[in-house]
């Protein structure tokens, strides 16, 4: 009997034992409560036993910007004026639009009108029916134009057929157009949309007027 009960108490503490040990080093709630002391940087107090995001930064609404233009710089300067007797000079900025390049096939400028006639009439002789006689006072003056191209591959590859037709003195050249302005004003009231509409009609009605995002106003240099 003596050695029944011996062996049961044995059995006992083996199984209390394992049971003590079941799932492995730091299951206990002292080993727990350790863990949570030496990793407590790693700790989130949650609501509601989930995390909370934090809350997002609402970015302003850009400012509108009414635009009028582009310009060329004689006109855009007197754009300019008229805008001066209706808005603040800290709400006006400009902004420069670079010109367009494109490439002409043109005979150069003949010393008159009668010579570049002559050279017309060979053109048309020659089949070629696609010409316009460049007639402003400036250096292209009594040119005669070709073609106009907005690629200088297109260009060179017209001139060639025109040299198998016979033209022997047109060439490709380079034409930049000058860079225009663009006038615009910063958040403007309803009432100064309807004044300065009244100025394009009145002074520019072939000028463009619009509402645009702003550009972002340059911090002041420190």
């Amino acid at each position: 009997m003596t050695r029944w009960i011996i062996a049961l108490l044995l059995a006992a503490n083996v199984l209390f034992g394992a049971l003590v040990g079941f799932g492995g080093p730091g299951r206990s709630p002292d080993a727990q409560l350790l863990a949570l002391q030496m990793n407590a940087q790693q700790v989130r107090v949650v609501a509601g036993g989930a995390d909370q995001p934090a809350p997002r930064a609402v970015a302003p609404a850009p400012a509108a910007c009414l635009a009028w233009g582009p310009f060329a710089q004689a006109d855009a300067a007197r754009a300019r004026e008229l805008l001066a007797g209706l808005v603040p000079a800290e709400a006006v900025s400009s902004r420069e639009t670079p010109g367009s390049v494109n490439w002409w096939v043109a005979m150069p400028p003949q010393k008159g009108r009668a010579e570049a006639q002559r050279k017309l009439a060979e053109l048309k002789a020659l089949g070629v029916t696609s010409y316009t006689l460049v007639e402003t006072a400036d250096e292209w003056q009594y040119s005669i134009e070709l073609g106009t191209f907005a690629e200088e591959a297109l260009a060179r590859e017209y001139l060639a057929k025109l040299q198998q037709v016979g033209v022997r003195t047109a060439q490709v050249v380079e034409r930049r157009a000058p860079a225009s302005v663009q006038w615009l004003v910063r958040e403007p009231g309803e009432a100064l949309m309807v004044r300065v509409l009244a100025l394009k009609q009145e002074h520019f009605p072939e000028s463009a007027l619009g509402a645009i995002e702003c550009p972002p106003v340059a911090a002041p240099a420190r």
